[in-house]
């Protein structure tokens, strides 16, 4: 019988998310995140409805990222061996399989798209700005892709 400490186990201290709840939230996340990267990046216009959207864009994609990180799918994905049961270790195994091929395909995406964008739009130029906010979607979005994979695999939802 394997020995865990109190507090390495303990899944009270996550957002308990019903699996539709989970589902929602992830994909509220990811395409907000999305949403609010696309709307910087098209839109250049100092109309203050459209900064006030892209703003709330951004609140909402990184508001609900950190509740989906910290949802009880993320205690499966980030917890340690000793702490699930076989079932769970196995699911969460290949959640980060899937991960790291999002992560991948994002990245590659990302090359991809600016070179793409840059040889349609000449005056297109791949500055600090669009690279950071690409960046942190990045982040973000593959932050949570393991908890977000396990919700969605989750059958009793």
């Amino acid at each position: 019988m394997p020995v865990t400490s109190p507090l390495s186990a303990d899944r009270s201290k996550y957002i308990l998310l019903s699996p539709r709840g989970a589902k929602f939230l992830s994909a509220v996340a990811l395409g907000t995140l999305y949403l609010w990267f696309l709307l910087k990046l098209f839109l250049i216009s100092e109309h203050p409805a459209l900064q006030l959207a892209v703003g709330f864009a951004a609140l909402i994609g990184f508001s609900t990222s950190i509740l989906v990180f910290l949802c009880s799918y993320s205690f499966v994905a980030n917890a340690p061996v000793r702490d699930l049961d076989e079932r769970e270790v196995q699911e969460r195994n290949a959640a980060y399989l899937h991960a790291y091929a999002y992560a991948v395909a994002v990245i590659l995406i990302g090359l991809i798209g600016s070179d793409l964008i840059g040889r349609v739009y000449g005056d297109f130029k791949l500055t600090h700005s669009v690279v950071a906010d690409f960046l942190n979607v990045a982040f973000f979005s593959c932050l949570i892709m393991p908890a977000t994979i396990l919700a969605w695999r989750d059958q009793d939802g």
